[in-house]
This record gives structure tokens, C-alpha cells and sequence, in this order.
């Protein structure tokens, strides 16, 4: 598999509206714009369309939401549910979505495919060591009990090309096999506890609540992979579009702000936080208890799992010029400075 291939945006957008997205997002600024007036104006743009891809993860802003937070902070949210993140990137490049869910590598791969897509906050905070949120489940039957016997195995991430590939193929390394041996199975997370019970997959990358279906089946964790890899560091964001900074400067300030106020409240109650996902995601009020994410998270953005990520991807690319192109990447450009832990 060609991993991130500047010819192929096939993870990040059709190839043939590139030139639509760049007209649509590019701006003559280098970088993030200063955060927000000075004289604490509203918001330019109060209703707002987030996409995201469902999880448990989303718990502090479904708790923001229902608990009046992005209100008070004069924001009113549609939160519109899609699992393909190259439809999330495309959708904030060309405006269909204000703002919208990516992980730290589509955020860099976007820009080394020169997509000016900018990190305005994250999801759940930095990850603990000891964050359980995205899990390397193993099936029961595949006798499989750590990422060594991995080799040769049927894999199932929710992309080819995403987060949660990356650092299997670096805990895949870590465990001392070949990376490429592994076979990836492009599955969403709500498809992948039924592909491990019907043997369609040996082992599964998943997120909360569904990793617990694998669990109560049966199921055999091997690695907690953001905990191992990005430890104090956040990996997964709420992203928009330098042009939509540049025209909305005091609505993304009030979004970054409520995200971060959001993040703080759910760690306070996360029992509510948990009770929010009930109607927010339509889970059961058993798969709300047994909801997971990355609770007492700092709530800011740091710079480390920017170049974390930016080494893996130039280590793992197949394409020079995509290499190159990443490694280029001043990381520093590609966050709100409003984001941003406090020194």
C-alpha cells in the first residue's frame, strides 16, 4: 500500500476539486490569525455545522452543548455525524462545515498537500499515559495476546491512511514485525465488534462505546495505541479553515474557549458528560455508563503530537514528495494560537 501519496488526496479529497478547495480556503495569510477582537465582540458566525465521527470521545462537547456552555459563549451547534474524515477535510476546505473532526495526521497531510486546514481545539485534552480511549482489540478465536503475533494478520482501522493505522504500523515496529505484513480492512468502529465475532478480522483499532462489545465477547487487548505513542499530548481535534479564521476571528475564539470550558466540565461530572452522549450520539443508557474517554485530559493544544506524527509520516511514506512535503511543515503554523496550553 502507498501510504499518503501526494497524487492521490484519496484520504483528504477528490483529486479533481483540489483546485476548488484551495480557492475555496487559501488566504495570503502564512499561518493562524491573532486570536479573536480585542474588544470581545460577538461572534461573527452564531449558528455553526461541526462534523464529527462518532464516539465516546465527543462526550465534552454533547456535555457543552446540553449544558449551555457554547450558548453562553453565543454559539449554537449542528453536529453533523460522518465516519469518512477525507469528507470532513474536504467539507471545511470548500465551507460545507464550519468546523469539523480530524486527527492530528490528516491535519498535516492536508497541509503537505497545501489544504490550509488549521486546529482550533481539542476533542478530550492531552492523552494520560494511561489512556484507555483507542484500543488494539484482538478477537477470542485469533488466539492473538500481543502486537508480535500481529504478523500476518487481518487488521481493522477505521482508514487506510489514518491516526489509528500510524501508530499500529509503530507499535507493529515496536514489537519487532514487519509493519506491511499486517492486512488492513477499512471498517467504521460501529462495524468492526461484528467483523471480530464473525472472523472477518483477527484484531481490530477501536474507539469507545464500541470497543466494549469486542470486550464483552470475548475480546483481548492489545495496546491502548494513543496512550503508548502520544502520552501528554492531545491527537485528536476540532479543525477549520484559515479563510473561515481570517473571516471569523471572534467565532473561533468563542469555539476554542467553549471547547476548552467543555472539556474542563466534563472532567468535573462525568457522570452528566456521560448522560449528554444518551441523546447526542443515541446510545443506551448502559453503553452511556460504560462510555470512556480521556477524563482529566489538560485541555489545550500542544505542539508534540504535531512533530510525533510529522516523523512517522515521513518515516512510513512510500513517496518521496510526500515525505518532503511533510517534513517541511513549520508545525507551529498549523494550530490558533488561542488553542494553545498557556506557558
Amino acid at each position: 500500500m502507498k501510504f499518503l501519496r501526494r497524487r492521490r488526496l484519496g484520504a483528504l479529497a477528490l483529486a479533481a476539486s483540489a483546485a476548488l478547495l484551495l480557492a475555496a480556503c487559501s488566504s495570503g495569510s502564512p499561518g493562524p490569525a491573532a486570536s479573536g477582537d480585542p474588544g470581545n465582540a460577538g461572534p461573527e458566525k452564531t449558528d455553526l455545522k461541526i462534523a464529527i465521527n462518532p464516539s465516546s470521545q465527543f462526550a465534552p462537547m454533547y456535555y457543552g452543548i446540553d449544558s449551555g456552555i457554547f450558548e453562553k459563549h453565543g454559539l449554537k451547534l449542528e453536529v453533523v455525524p460522518q465516519t469518512d474524515i477525507a469528507a470532513i477535510i474536504s467539507g471545511i476546505a470548500s465551507g460545507q462545515y464550519d468546523f469539523g473532526f480530524a486527527t492530528v495526521v490528516h491535519v498535516l497531510t492536508a497541509n503537505a498537500n497545501g489544504i490550509p486546514i488549521r486546529t482550533v481545539s481539542t476533542i478530550e485534552g492531552q492523552i494520560k499515559p494511561d489512556d484507555e480511549g483507542t484500543v488494539t482489540i484482538a478477537s477470542a478465536k485469533s488466539g492473538i495476546t500481543d502486537y508480535a503475533g500481529m504478523a500476518g494478520k487481518r487488521l481493522a482501522t477505521v482508514g487506510l491512511s489514518s491516526m489509528n493505522t500510524l501508530t499500529a504500523w509503530a507499535l507493529a515496529e515496536k514489537a519487532g514485525i514487519d509493519r506491511k505484513s499486517m492486512k488492513l480492512v477499512q471498517l467504521p468502529f460501529g462495524q468492526m465488534a461484528a467483523a471480530l465475532a464473525n472472523g472477518d478480522v483477527d484484531a481490530a483499532v477501536m474507539q469507545w462505546p464500541f470497543a466494549g462489545d469486542a470486550l464483552s465477547a470475548g475480546g483481548k487487548v492489545l495496546a491502548y495505541n494513543n496512550g503508548v505513542m502520544f502520552g501528554n499530548t492531545a491527537t485528536t481535534f476540532f479543525n477549520t479553515s484559515q479563510s473561515f479564521i481570517d473571516k471569523n476571528p471572534n467565532t473561533v475564539k468563542a469555539f476554542s474557549e467553549a471547547m476548552i470550558e467543555s472539556i474542563e466540565a466534563a472532567t468535573a461530572d462525568p457522570d452528566a458528560a456521560r448522560q449528554a452522549l444518551i441523546p447526542g450520539m443515541g446510545l443506551s443508557a448502559d453503553q452511556a455508563k460504560e462510555a470512556k474517554w480521556n477524563i482529566g485530559g489538560v485541555p489545550y493544544v500542544n505542539l508534540d503530537s504535531f512533530k510525533t506524527a510529522q516523523g512517522f509520516l515521513v518515516k512510513f511514506s512510500d513517496d518521496k514528495a510526500t515525505a518532503a512535503a511533510t517534513e517541511a511543515l513549520d508545525v507551529s503554523t498549523l494550530v490558533y494560537p488561542g488553542a494553545l496550553q498557556k506557558k
